[in-house]
């Protein structure tokens, strides 16, 4: 009897057939993932430049308005001239050489308490 598909042998009868190709079912799927890879990273890089972008716009800016190169001296030195101030309120408030028991003296005999 001669038939017309050809049979594999195999060593044991139960050993299972060799796997078979992706599916073009399985092939689509992997395409469609792929795609959506390549957009995704299309998309980020796309991103990227723009962001790029503004920040040189951003510096640009920052040098044609004349402002220092790093803003964080010139808050420093606002910084030190407020504690500064304050330093001196709080010796007029409280000066050295009276003692807490004094101030609480005058401010008792001055009525608001």
């Amino acid at each position: 009897m001669v038939s017309s598909m050809p049979r594999t042998w195999y060593s044991n009868e139960t050993e299972e057939r060799p796997m078979t190709q992706p599916t073009r079912y399985h092939k689509r799927l992997q395409k469609a993932r792929q795609h959506r890879l390549d957009k995704e990273r299309e998309r980020l890089q796309r991103e990227q430049a723009r962001a790029q972008r503004h920040l040189q716009a951003l510096e640009q800016a920052v040098q044609e308005l004349g402002l220092p190169e790093t803003i964080a001296e010139e808050v420093q030195w606002r910084l030190q001239a407020q504690q500064k101030l304050l330093g001196k309120i709080f010796g007029m408030m409280f000066p050295p050489g009276v003692r807490l028991s004094q101030l609480s003296r005058a401010v008792s005999g001055a009525g608001l308490g």
